[in-house]
C-alpha cells in the first residue's frame, strides 16, 4: 500500500506558488551585467572562403576520370583494330 501522504492540489500549489517566489537581483548585479554588455565591441566576422579545396578536388576529379576514360577509349580501340589483324 501507499504510505505517502496525498497532498490535495489546492495545498500543493500553495506550496509551489511559495517556493518558487521571484528574485530580484542586487542593483550592483544588474549595473555590473549592464556594463560589460555595454561595453563589448560586437565581433563581426566577415565570412571568408576557406580554401578552394572542394573545388580543386573536384577538378583533379574530373581530369582523372577524363584521363581514364580516354585511355580506356584508346584501348578498345587498339583492340578492335588489332583484332582484325589476328
Amino acid at each position: 500500500m501507499n504510505t505517502k501522504k496525498m497532498m490535495a492540489p489546492m495545498d500543493m500549489e500553495a506550496q509551489l506558488a511559495n517556493a518558487f517566489q521571484p528574485v530580484r537581483p542586487s542593483h550592483h548585479f544588474v549595473q555590473t551585467v549592464r556594463g560589460r554588455i555595454n561595453h563589448v565591441t560586437p565581433q563581426v566576422v566577415v565570412a571568408r572562403r576557406f580554401d578552394d579545396s572542394p573545388r580543386w578536388l573536384l577538378v583533379l576529379g574530373g581530369v582523372i576520370s577524363g584521363a581514364l576514360l580516354l585511355a580506356a577509349g584508346a584501348r578498345a580501340l587498339f583492340y578492335m583494330l588489332n583484332k582484325s589483324k589476328l
